[in-house]
Formats: C-alpha cells, structure tokens, sequence
C-alpha cells in the first residue's frame, strides 16, 4: 500500500483544515490508471489501457483483463491483489 495525496469523488485534491490529506492512495491511483488512454501521462506515454476504445467492440472479458494486467503492471501494481482487494471491501 502507498501513502499519497487523497483526491475527493471529483478527482480534487482532498483538503481539510487547509492542508492536503494524506492516506492510502493505491485505488485511486489505480482508477485514475483505468480512466486514462494512452498519451495523457506526460513521463509515460504509453501507460494507459484505453479501454474507452474497446466500448463499442467485441471484446472478450480476458481480453479486458490482459490490458488490465499490462498497464498496472507497468506502474508497479498487482491486478490480483487489486482484484482481491475490491472482492474483500465488496463484502
């Protein structure tokens, strides 16, 4: 788990009491990473699975998930534990 600035459901930057919030920001970090496509991220271009593209396509739910996989992986983070994670807080 990685600490970071926490964003609000906006996507803003979380401030209380006039400082920024700090906490765990692995699944924002994360959704950030799915909304993203490709060139959006200045020091890494290619990260981004451009999922908007694959909307109105015949795509398999393994296929999703590969691209998933490749992009996480590429900012360091796991898709099963992610996926594990999401199933736990789902409870």
């Amino acid at each position: 788990m990685g600490k970071g600035i926490l964003l609000d459901d906006d996507n803003d930057l979380m401030v209380l009491n006039g400082s920024l919030v700090i906490g765990d920001s692995e699944m924002q970090e994360t959704a950030l990473i799915i909304q993203m496509s490709q060139g959006e991220l200045k020091h890494d271009p290619i990260l981004g699975p451009d999922l908007i593209q694959l909307k109105k396509s015949n795509v398999s739910k393994f296929d999703i998930e590969k691209r998933l996989r490749i992009h996480l992986a590429r900012d360091g983070k796991d898709y099963g534990a992610i996926k594990e994670s999401l199933k736990t807080n789902l409870r």
